[in-house]
């Protein structure tokens, strides 16, 4: 009797693929074991991640083939995706095909190698798109050709002037069919201004030709020239967006996935683009999300984006974007967001792209399509006030349009957004759409709301002292002495006090009543007032009010005999809330919150990018100030009211100033509304529309980042534009003035071209 079992499957290190063992193709042997690769790309990926050196001399060799049974044909796994009405699959099933958690041995290579296998490799160009590569690489190289030898052939003797005008034919000819065979691109400017001015330049050599006017020479080297150049700027645009188009292909497959919709107890697998916003989705262990979602139930760890760096614990309530990769656990999620709206896909749309909608890039190309014709007019009318003849006169009008039609100027000016939004998205930054990205590009100053950005937002106490007695709770580590009685009862009072407020004060307050075995005051009709304090009747019917001075004087409560101490707590960086029975401050509670990981370094990002930093805080100026030394910020706005900050945000633009507020959306919403430019921290997923930079993080260093990003990328636009466009106004002025031949017209744009390309590539960049 005969037993055949399956063979073990692996997951490929390199895109998370399932892979039979007998029949992967590559493998590396490490410390951990034997890994098993679907492809060579994937094992160079993992190999580079991990700063290994890819030796194409150890090629693994295929294996051969494994011998089959009579009468036992191959099985190869078909998973379908069912149509919306197609009968639903069960829980159970849907879970069965799921792909496999990795193995033990492999876990922490994977888990150290997010790039690796949180992106779906790009899928390979098809046979069409590869011969249609190819014939646009011959028509190319046909064309410069046949345009350099027309406009050097005069070398050959006067025999060989008769070949002239049939190779300037032949290298338009080249052009038009080359730009007939490449994919369009929306960036470009339209088609018609590369075509239209060198075939006037062909037209006008055959008209010079056939008349024998005196300048047929020039305006036969001018043509032959002009496609040359034409050819040269499309090959260098297009070479300089290799990188781009790829990252873009990678982000749009790591998107195309399927998800599991929830129908009743059932689950249907179904097209990420097909799902509608409220409809509730399921993610399992080492699946990609499709969706951008909210978490109604579960807790995972999860890659949070496409290229994030670090794992993230989500939990109910949370925002996913679509892209993100579940780790441990399961997620069951409500879509916000499908299709062309999620974060990550929105701007990647070719009519939404940053390259194509943004006013600076737009403005560029239809600057280039309106100018073409308007300059063609001017060339023409100068040539003709200077007496020129009918075929000088149309060659001055194409050598005019050839100048300032270049696509250069725009499609490297679109580059260098499509570049910024690339980098964005590696960082986990979603901007709302292009005017946002240029609007966050004019910042000139940065407001952060201080509690939970540059702040941890888990305060804890450091003294609990009744007026005129101190008692602290001890150091981290060591056990908490039980409080006297006159602390005890300021602690009770204000965890009475507190149960009323949702603020992270109140939360600290809650846990060092519970450690130090305090009960709560039984406090009666608590009222909590944003940003001031808390109000109630204590258990003895007095009058009790916690909070700080604002609220002391609002409820004309005496504060002097603590001044003293208030002041010295709040130089040291505390927050200092009073506790007041009836009419008199009974004692008060210092709270301490740390500052942020990277908190210093996204204010340095900002400097650095020319953006003022202004701290936003609700707390006393002494205890503002002193975080505002820890940071290295000097324009503070202390004691602002959540309500009031609004205010102070439009307060702050009006002086022309572009004004960023950085905060979170729950607690800051007051400020991020009032923003020209608002930063929501921890918000990609959420509500699509709301606010013009989302982060997929909670990282006050993204958010600098996003700022700084935008902003960098000004200059770089302003430098590529002069680059590109200083070569052809001194063409078109040597024209004008007939200081120069036509032939400047036809080399100008290309020194541009490549003085561009160069810059670009200078600049790095995705």
């Amino acid at each position: 009797m005969t037993v055949t079992t399956s063979p073990p499957e692996a997951t490929c290190p390199g895109c998370g693929q399932r892979v039979d063992p007998l029949r992967a193709g590559h493998v590396t042997v490490r410390d951990s074991g034997f890994q098993y690769f679907c492809r060579l790309s994937c094992k160079e990926e993992y190999l580079r991640t991990l700063g290994s050196a890819y030796d194409p001399n150890a090629k693994t060799a295929p294996p051969p083939a494994v011998a089959r049974e009579p009468g036992h044909a191959p099985v190869l796994p078909v998973i379908a995706l069912p149509a919306r009405d197609a009968p639903s699959v069960s829980v159970a099933s849907a879970e069965s095909v799921a792909s496999p958690a990795p193995p033990p041995a492999l876990a922490p290579v994977l888990a150290s190698t997010p790039d690796a296998w949180s992106a779906a490799p790009a899928a390979p160009p098809s046979h069409a798109a590869r011969a249609r590569e190819r014939a646009v690489a011959w028509l190319d190289a046909l064309g410069a050709a046949a345009g350099v030898l027309a406009a050097s052939i005069g070398v050959l003797g006067p025999a060989a002037d008769v070949f002239r005008l049939p190779l300037v034919v032949a290298a338009c000819f080249a052009l038009a069919v080359r730009t007939a065979l490449s994919r369009p691109d929306p960036a470009d400017p339209h088609w018609a201004v590369v075509i239209g001015p060198t075939a006037g330049a062909v037209l006008a050599a055959c008209w010079a030709q056939a008349e024998q006017a005196p300048h047929a020479l020039g305006i036969a080297v001018f043509a032959g020239l002009a496609p040359v150049s034409a050819i040269a700027v499309e090959r260098l645009v297009a070479r300089a967006r290799v990188h781009v188009e790829a990252a873009r292909e990678r982000i749009a497959c790591s998107l195309d996935v399927p998800v599991r919709v929830i129908q009743g107890d059932d689950t249907v697998s179904l097209p990420a683009f097909e799902v509608r916003p409220g409809e509730q989705v399921v993610a399992l262990s080492g699946e990609t999300v499709g969706v951008d979602a909210h978490v109604v139930a579960g807790e995972a760890r999860v890659w949070p984006w496409p290229d994030a760096r670090a794992d993230v614990v989500k939990r109910e309530g949370d925002p996913v974007v679509a892209g993100a990769r579940v780790i441990t656990s399961r997620l069951r999620m409500t879509t916000t967001s499908s299709g062309r709206e999620r974060a990550w896909a929105k701007l990647l749309a070719p009519s939404s792209r940053l390259d194509v909608a943004a006013p600076t890039p737009r403005a560029l190309r239809h600057g280039v399509e309106r100018g073409v014709p308007a300059a063609a007019a001017l060339g023409g009318l100068a040539a003709f006030v200077a007496s020129a003849g009918p075929s000088e006169v149309l060659a001055t009008m194409a050598a005019a349009a050839t100048v300032i039609g270049s696509k250069a100027l725009a499609s490297f000016v679109g580059l260098h957004f499509a570049r910024a939004h690339l980098e964005a998205l590696a960082n986990g930054i979603a901007f709302k759409d292009a005017r946002a990205f240029e609007r966050a590009g004019g910042t000139d100053i940065a407001v952060l709301c201080a509690r939970g950005t540059v702040l941890l937002g888990e305060p804890e106490i450091v003294a609990v002292e009744p007026i005129g007695g101190a008692a602290r709770p001890p150091e981290s580590g060591t056990r908490a002495p039980a409080l006297d009685a006159e602390a005890a009862r300021v602690l009770a009072l204000a965890a009475g006090a507190e149960t009323a407020s949702s603020h992270p004060f109140a939360g600290a307050i809650l846990r060092a009543a519970r450690m130090h075995g305090v009960k709560a005051d039984p406090v009666r009709n608590a009222t909590a007032h944003a940003g001031l304090g808390v109000t109630a009747l204590a258990s003895t019917g007095e009058r009790l009010v916690v909070g700080g001075r604002a609220i002391m004087l609002e409820e004309k409560i005496g504060v002097a005999r603590a001044d003293a101490r208030i002041a010295e707590l709040e130089a040291q960086g505390r927050s200092v809330l009073l506790v007041a029975v009836g009419d008199r401050v009974v004692g008060l509670i210092a709270l301490q919150d740390g500052l942020r990981a990277g908190a210093r370094g996204a204010i340095q990002r900002l400097l650095d990018a020319r953006i003022e930093p202004v701290l936003l805080s609700g707390e006393a100026r002494e205890t503002c100030e002193t975080i505002g030394r820890a940071l290295d910020v000097d324009h503070l706005r202390p004691e602002v009211l959540p309500g009031d900050r609004g205010a102070e945000v439009r307060a702050l633009a009006e002086g022309g100033s572009v004004v960023a507020v950085i905060g979170h959306p729950a607690t800051d919403d007051g400020a991020l509304g009032a923003a020209d430019v608002a930063v929501a921290m921890g918000a990609a997923g959420s509500t699509p529309g709301e606010w013009a930079v989302a982060l997929a993080s909670d990282d006050v260093r993204d958010a600098a980042e996003a700022l700084a990003l935008a902003r960098a990328t000004r200059p770089r636009v302003s430098f590529t534009v002069a680059l590109a466009a200083t070569p052809c106004l001194a063409g078109l002025l040597a024209i004008a003035f007939g200081i120069g031949p036509l032939a400047v017209a036809a080399i100008a744009p290309a020194l541009g071209a490549v003085a561009a390309a160069v810059y670009a590539r200078t600049t790095g960049g995705r």
